[in-house]
């Protein structure tokens, strides 16, 4: 890069008058009738401002800048000329003179103007880039389509230019022809395969419903960036182009209680063929889009029942179509909204009352607040997600259809009060305002409302429906960072055994936890009629693989009473706060705020474990142990409960985790609001430690104790074994495609040829991993199905599966094994390296060794 030289400011003094002035005002004097600061209005007594603007890298003459004066005086410009210069005369007193121009930083000067002074500033400008390149403008354009791209290069260095090259940076597969030139031929990709990259983009079951369409997806899905990169004398430098497919899909929540006139998709199970089958309301002419497509769409175009089926296999799904009709008919003397209509039903006796908790939560006043703020920025862009039903073009009662026919127009700004006058001039409108039940559950002029029934149709766990308004970056990114977390993992729900689970399903689907609280006696599993729900029960129940949502926005919030503030400071709020309840685990936490919700499963949940417990099983605590760690509960050699310092924190978990931890940038406003991302960050310790604080170090340090308490366990191990010992494996593997997970019949290993032992946890046991000096073959027999045998070097073994000849364990229940076994899987599931508990940790860790000694 060239050096680039910074002009300095020539000050002329011009006439025996103004010299006169400048030396009154040097000594604290003001001359005259001019004031001390700017004078309202130009006077008799005034001053020349005049330069010359250049490019402060090529030090030539820019034309086109503008000039600004604070403040502004009525009447008076200042002009600029062809050859980058300027003037202008003023009123005496001091001014910041701004100049600007495109590409280039402004920069802003303080000029003091004595009468009959003229005061020359020459300035400077540095481009905001060497060479400036454009893309060009950003297109909309039909899938297949044929489009020609331009770029531009402008050096504000002096360079000059070599050579272009165009490349596609992100979005469905694109032609580009001439590449290697300033204009391209883009040639798009057909609408099959956009579809395709939105579908691999949404959050998929395998199941049959409505499929839920976030903002981000969507988006995402139809734009294709192209990037065209300039090389120069000086450098390479470059411009993104954004080209957008607009696809027949909108936003969707995922119920199947739809609005009319908006397109549908359906996504259904795996099968080998499809051959859909719509069936209509009276009136209808709607169509399938593809009778063959696994994910079909159409768009209703009445109100009614649709009915989708797949006449290859019976499958068929039921959708119900309505318009919009808008719940509030006005303001109660709090400024909350009151349902003349709906609380007629909704008073928890006639139908279940949520208007209460709602009319009370940020839901209920999202556009209020914004349309009342003097300083609000609504617009009519919002109201996509803070209004109900707008669709603009679409006839189905929404939002839009009301500011059209009352006449309603966006203010240019917020005004106190404002949405309780819209009531009178705008009712229609103003009801139809803020986020209500219908932008959740779907239309009211619907079959589906007043059916004296709750339907499943209207009614969803999936974080989708929260999605279509939450899962819009940066601002609005909490579903692309909760997508990112491992609470949004289905793995409870990926095959019948898991999703039948009593034990599982409590902390590991949305319905299984809702459930569980529902019940309220936490230290047992899922009830059925006779104890622990059986995997029957637990299907009649609806915990299915086609029923079950993961650990969803609804399993922590009550979306009918979210709260009001989801910023800084959030008021929002969660299902359990300060005390839980007596956990799986055997412990109670008290006052810890919200992260009493993240307790309530974070624990052990293996009932007591301490000096006054000692093991019945061979069982390792649940991995995710943090709250265990950081009450101090659950561990042996060690006295109970050692509540750390941390636990002390106001809302324990959520302070560090959600609120100080910033959430991932790419999904959030200036990395604002709470992170449900949920990783913490050893970043924000300085915040309450001192900033030479180094959590690293301290995670560095547990972690090798930890490595060493692993080492003296295996060496223990390795020295009670026989010459040789009967094992079972537990290792996940996969033959011929299938993929299988369970125990193998027991093998003889002997000692000698075992090379290392290292403890792991097999399916929730104490365990470890035999390396073999010599591969060892295991033969496994799923049930139903023919032998197959493994050959391998290493398994995962059960520490119970470590016999002597297949059924005298090794190692006995009373051995202190089992209880330094119990301590390390402790701590190594907590996953915080130390830091929930130092002391605690350190104090576990250091007792476990000494006690294998």
């Amino acid at each position: 890069m060239k050096k680039i030289w910074w002009l300095a400011a020539v000050w002329t003094v011009v006439g025996v008058a103004a010299l006169v002035a400048l030396m009154l005002l040097l000594v604290g004097c003001q001359g005259g009738t001019g004031p001390t600061g700017p004078a309202g209005t130009p006077g008799t007594s005034s001053g020349t401002i005049k330069g010359m603007v250049t490019n402060g890298l090529t030090k030539t003459s820019l034309a086109g800048v503008t000039v600004t004066t604070d403040p502004v005086i009525d009447g008076v410009s200042v002009s600029s000329g062809g050859d980058g210069s300027f003037s202008a005369e003023l009123p005496i007193g001091t001014y910041k003179i701004t100049i600007k121009k495109d590409d280039f930083t402004a920069v802003t000067e303080t000029v003091t103007l004595v009468a009959g002074q003229t005061v020359t500033k020459d300035v400077a400008l540095k481009p905001a880039a060497n060479v400036k390149v454009n893309a060009g403008a950003d297109r909309n354009v039909s899938p297949g389509a044929i489009v020609t791209l331009k770029a531009t290069a402008v050096p504000y260095d002096g360079s000059t230019v070599s050579g272009y090259k165009w490349t596609q940076v992100s979005g469905v597969e694109t032609r580009i022809e001439n590449a290697d030139s300033d204009t391209i031929t883009v040639t798009l990709s057909e609408a099959k395969d956009f579809k395709e990259e939105l579908l691999a983009l949404l959050n998929q079951s395998d199941r049959l419903g409505v499929q839920g369409i976030n903002p981000a997806a969507l988006e995402e899905a139809e734009t294709v960036a192209l990037k065209a990169a300039v090389t120069t004398s000086s450098g390479t430098y470059s411009d993104t182009v954004n080209v957008v497919v607009k696809l027949p899909y909108v936003v969707n929540p995922g119920i199947s209680n739809v609005p009319v006139g908006l397109p549908v998709l359906v996504h259904a199970k795996t099968e080998p063929i499809y051959k859909w089958v719509l069936m209509l309301p009276e009136g209808s002419k709607a169509a399938v889009d593809d009778d063959k497509d696994r994910d079909p769409s159409f768009t209703p175009d009445v109100a009614g029942k649709y009915t989708l089926a797949n006449k290859a296999n019976g499958a068929a799904l039921d959708i119900y179509a309505g318009t919009w009709a808008g719940a509030i008919s006005g303001l109660d003397a709090k400024g909350r909204p009151e349902s003349a209509a709906c609380t007629v039903c909704h008073n928890g006796k006639a139908a279940p009352d949520k208007f209460t908790d709602w009319k009370a939560s940020g839901h209920a006043e999202i556009f209020t607040q914004n349309i009342n703020n003097p300083a609000g920025h609504w617009t009519e862009g919002c109201a996509t997600c803070h209004t109900v039903g707008d669709a603009p073009g679409v006839d189905n009662g929404g939002f839009d259809e009301a500011m059209t026919r009352e006449g309603w127009k966006v203010p240019p700004h917020g005004e106190v009060d404002y949405y309780a006058g819209m009531f009178k001039q705008f009712p229609k409108t103003a009801g139809l305002a803020n986020i209500q039940c219908e932008n959740c559950h779907g239309p009211n002029n619907s079959p589906l409302h007043a059916n004296g029934t709750v339907d499943v149709a209207r009614v969803t766990l999936s974080a989708e429906a929260c999605g279509a308004c939450h899962g819009e970056p940066p601002r609005h990114g909490r579903f692309q960072q909760w997508q990112e977390s491992a609470n949004s993992g289905i793995e409870s729900t990926t095959t019948p055994e898991r999703a039948t689970s009593s034990s599982c399903a409590r902390c590991h689907s949305a319905q299984g936890f809702l459930l569980w609280l529902k019940q309220g006696d936490l230290t047992k599993q899922i009830q059925g009629a006779k104890g622990n729900a059986t995997a029957d029960e637990m299907a009649a129940m609806g915990f299915t693989a086609n029923k079950l949502e993961p650990v969803t926005c609804v399993t922590c919030h009550d979306p009918h009473a979210q709260g009001t503030t989801s910023g800084e400071p959030t008021t929002a709020t969660v299902r359990i706060i300060d005390d839980t309840l007596l956990l799986p685990a055997g412990f109670q936490a008290k006052e810890v705020g919200k992260g009493a919700l993240c307790i309530t499963c974070h624990n052990t949940r293996n009932a007591v474990h301490n000096i006054d417990a000692p093991p019945t099983s061979y069982s390792a605590p649940h991995v995710a142990a943090q709250a265990d760690v950081l009450m101090g509960e659950n561990a042996y050699f060690v006295s109970v409960p050692q509540r750390s310092p941390h636990a002390n924190i106001k809302d324990t978990c959520v302070t560090c985790h959600m609120e100080e931890t910033p959430p991932p940038a790419e999904f959030s406003y200036q990395q604002s609001g709470t992170n449900h991302g949920f990783a913490a960050s050893t970043t924000i310790c300085s915040s309450c430690h001192s900033a030479n604080f180094n959590a690293k170090a301290l995670q560095v340090g547990t972690e090798d104790k930890l490595h060493k308490l692993g080492e003296a366990m295996s060496a223990y191990l390795l020295d009670k074994m026989p010459a040789t010992v009967t094992v079972k494996d537990y290792t996940p593997h996969e033959v011929k495609g299938v993929s299988y997970d369970l125990a193998s019949d027991a093998a003889q290993v002997s000692k000698d040829n075992i090379a290392a032992l290292e403890p792991t946890e097999p399916h929730g046991q104490q365990g470890f991993i035999i390396k073999f000096k010599s591969p060892v073959t295991f033969t496994y027999k799923p049930a139903g199905e023919s032998p197959h045998t493994v050959i391998l070097s290493e398994a995962e073994v059960r520490l119970g599966d470590i016999t002597t000849d297949g059924t005298s364990t090794v190692i006995a229940l009373t051995d202190n094994l089992v209880k330094v076994g119990w301590n390390y899987f402790l701590i190594h599931g907590d996953g915080s390296e130390g830091v929930h508990n130092p002391a605690f940790i350190n104090a576990v860790i250091d007792t476990s060794i000494a006690a294998l000694r």
